[in-house]
């Protein structure tokens, strides 16, 4: 797969993530004036007026990076630099994993230490009867 063809996909990808979110910011913003509700009804199954509008804003947002030079040539460099990334096998990052695990196992079992310490601390000092 070429690096034209991935920005695309991830392009294409983001308006369409990108639509779906503006279709829920316009039912809210369209749902709060009596003028624009017909908007939030169905129009076609679930779709409304504000899932049309959103994934036009997001497909003309997409296009609008696509067709701006700098903008395409800065993807098409990262794509090129993440093929000559050396990525971990399954090996490496199951070691990986583990160990983070066991490090935050090992620190949370620290803190609630100094959380039990310093909880009879403070009790010790407020109230010295108990």
């Amino acid at each position: 797969m070429t690096n034209t063809r991935i920005v695309q996909i991830g392009l294409v990808a983001l308006a369409i993530l990108t639509g779906l979110f503006l279709e829920h910011v316009l039912l809210v913003g369209f749902g709060a004036w009596s003028v624009t509700q017909p908007l939030t009804r169905p129009l076609w199954n679930d779709w409304t007026w504000s899932s049309f509008i959103g994934l036009a804003i997001g497909a003309a947002g997409a296009i609008y990076v696509w067709v701006t030079p700098k903008v395409r040539d800065v993807a098409l460099d990262i794509v090129a630099e993440l093929r000559k990334v050396s990525w971990p096998g399954l090996p490496e990052t199951r070691a990986a994993t583990v160990a983070v695990i066991v490090a935050s196992l090992i620190a949370a079992a620290l803190l609630g230490l100094f959380d039990v310490c310093w909880q009879f601390l403070t009790d010790k000092i407020q109230n010295p009867s108990l």
